[in-house]
């Protein structure tokens, strides 16, 4: 008797997770669906007015387009809920991805071992992950600022839940004094309605140009930004005028966990040095 086996095709996605950090060396040709965002960006050029440009950006970052969803995320598992978060770029593609003190990349140097970046990790997870982050670089690059502030501050009319604060970058990092006036420049904007925070260890860049927004500084190598940022291994002390990230030390004692957003200490300018446990 003839047995026929039947072998069904699935598609695999990419092996992102076997993928070297290319600090933004990738052609963006290649990236999931970018077709589909350069068509929206088409139809936003295409726009007769500032207004209706804005309106259909904060559909964009809302909501998404074909192949993608908004490209804004409110919240996490450590984040919340009235805080929004746009990536500059991924992790994979981060200037300074893989890079220490002895080994520093051109624009800076990451206190967090490679292999314990959990930006990377969730690339490493989630398949969609990089491909959507490679995609908010390509629209932070293609947006004026002007645009993007104003969206930003009508997707915060949209909303029904409070959203009071933006994170630039939860993955990735600055990578020119570009980075640094954009995101100046969107932050006086939509300010007071909405504040904005980043973490960079991008110390070789000039970051007097970043008044309108609270940097926490993530490496010692230069001072910039508002406060240091620091990751410390595990049984190490806490050094002065520096008090543990809310959301770690709750874990620890037991308490219920304040998340970014409703702790502020990372957001406002004035505050100790705070520091954090890699895990």
């Amino acid at each position: 008797m003839l047995v026929l086996k039947v072998v069904s095709l699935i598609t695999v996605p990419p092996l992102y997770w076997c993928m070297e950090p290319t600090r933004g060396n990738y052609c963006r040709n290649d990236v999931k669906n970018i077709d589909e965002l350069r068509d929206a960006l088409r139809e936003i050029e295409a726009a007769e007015s500032a207004e209706e440009r804005a309106e259909l950006l904060s559909d964009i970052l809302m909501n998404g387009h074909d192949g993608s969803g908004g490209y804004l995320t409110f919240g996490n598992n450590k984040i919340a809920k009235n805080t929004a978060i746009f990536n500059m770029n991924s992790a994979t593609d981060c200037p300074n991805a893989d890079s220490t003190e002895s080994d520093q990349s051109e624009v800076g140097a990451c206190q967090v071992p490679w292999e314990s970046c959990y930006a990377h990790k969730a690339e490493n997870i989630y398949p969609n992950a990089l491909p959507k982050r490679r995609r908010q670089e390509y629209l932070w690059d293609h947006i004026d600022a002007q645009t993007f502030a104003e969206a930003l501050l009508r997707v915060k009319e949209r909303k029904r839940s409070s959203f009071d604060f933006l994170r630039l970058s939860e993955s990735g990092d600055f990578r020119h004094r570009g980075d640094i006036v954009k995101a100046n420049t969107i932050a006086k904007m939509i300010a007071p309605e909405i504040d904005v925070y980043t973490y960079s260890a991008s110390h070789k860049l000039d970051w007097s140009e970043s008044e309108h927004f609270t940097v926490n500084q993530s490496n010692a190598l230069a001072d910039y930004g508002d406060r240091e940022f620091t990751a410390l291994p595990e049984g190490a002390d806490l050094p002065d005028n520096t008090v543990w990230c809310a959301f770690d030390i709750s874990e620890k004692e037991g308490d219920d966990r304040p998340k970014c957003g409703e702790c502020r200490l990372c957001i406002n300018e004035e505050g100790p040095n705070v520091a954090i446990q890699i895990h």
